[in-house]
């Protein structure tokens, strides 16, 4: 409770930095954070500089916010009345609010109702908060990817020769299911064949074949807190080209991740990738970013890309997963979960990587 807390005074330093009278978050994911409940629509938690931080829920929500959340719980009949009157109240003329996750209809009620009050976009600081994971949010994070490497388990068992794509992914979500994962936070990807070439495959009936790798790309979900992992399988014995492919990915993987450390830029860490698939000559099949951070979301700050701007912090939760796809033939995607450390990093995934033959 103490550290859910310091989640919300993180906020609070943002109101105070700004010389806001208050913070409004409307999305589920930034309450979450700062209150521990995971809600539905129709929530909204405000962080005034002169109050306790307050979450508002309607009468359905009520009970099971009281027994979750970690701060104060109002109930409401209302939601634009209790809003437009829990800021008025508080006397918040001068607002902080995330324009990408509030509805615009939200923020013209505000300006209706209220006309002099003061909106000021405060995204980019309560990303920037949540990039840094504290004791706990780590401990969920590294549960929810112990689970989703059941999952993995649950697919390197069941690929063979005349399964279907979808066959794979729903046994792995079944077992990451029983083993405690709450949701998949993205749809599972398990990508055969021609369909490895494409980044973002959705899975399918195509049914995998013998002489394929096959892409199992997924994550589980924790109280709250995400995982996202992916390996490369292959079905019987591949061709060279396929083999030389897994090693280019495979080694730029390791080139990235012994850069990470605490301080150096993001971008860095994905040129390693870059420098090291250009070596073995596949650097124009390598067509997205090196990783992303995660946490409550499956793509949280920092970017890990060439055109990053984000300086990597002790305390980071990161993905680092190289790929090449060549179309029509194979593509190869191995992913772990990174946490930034002060001298380096550590590799929070343990799934075996050798699954090439």
């Amino acid at each position: 409770m103490q550290e859910m807390f310091q989640r919300a005074l993180k906020i609070m330093d943002i109101v105070l930095s700004k010389d806001l009278d208050c913070i409004l978050l409307v999305d589920v994911s930034n309450v979450f954070y700062v209150s521990d409940f995971r809600g539905y629509e129709g929530i909204f938690a405000l962080i005034p500089k002169e109050h306790d931080p307050l979450l508002f829920v309607p009468k359905l929500e009520y009970e099971r916010a009281k027994e979750e959340s970690k701060i104060h719980v109002e109930q409401y009949t209302n939601f634009s009345a209790a809003l437009i009157e829990s800021l008025r109240n508080m006397k918040c003329k001068k607002v902080g609010l995330c324009y990408k996750r509030t509805p615009h209809t939200i923020v013209n009620t505000i300006k209706t109702k209220l006309p002099n009050i003061e909106l000021t976009d405060v995204s980019e600081n309560i990303a920037n908060v949540r990039m840094v994971k504290d004791t706990d949010e780590l401990e969920r994070i590294v549960e929810a990817i112990r689970i989703a490497e059941k999952g993995l388990e649950e697919a390197l068992n069941t690929v063979i020769d005349g399964i279907s794509e979808l066959n794979v992914a729903a046994k792995a979500e079944y077992s990451m299911r029983i083993s405690g994962s709450e949701k998949t936070p993205f749809p599972t990807i398990v990508a055969s064949g021609p369909n490895a070439a494409l980044p973002h495959a959705v899975t399918s009936s195509k049914i995998v074949r013998k002489g394929e790798v096959v892409i199992v790309d997924l994550g589980a979900t924790f109280k709250g807190y995400v995982s996202d992992l992916t390996r490369t399988i292959s079905v019987g014995k591949v061709d060279g080209k396929v083999k030389d492919m897994f090693q280019a990915v495979l080694e730029a993987q390791k080139a990235a991740i012994r850069a990470i450390k605490a301080g150096i830029k993001a971008s860095d860490v994905d040129k390693e990738a870059r420098k090291t698939l250009e070596e073995y000559g596949y650097k124009e099949y390598f067509i997205h970013n090196t990783g992303h951070g995660i946490g409550i979301n499956v793509h949280e700050l920092p970017i890990v890309g060439e055109k990053s701007k984000n300086i990597l912090k002790q305390g980071m939760v990161i993905t680092v997963e190289p790929g090449v796809y060549i179309k029509g033939y194979a593509g190869i995607r191995i992913e772990d979960d990174v946490l930034v450390t002060k001298t380096g990093c550590r590799i929070l995934s343990r799934f075996k990587k050798d699954l090439v033959d």
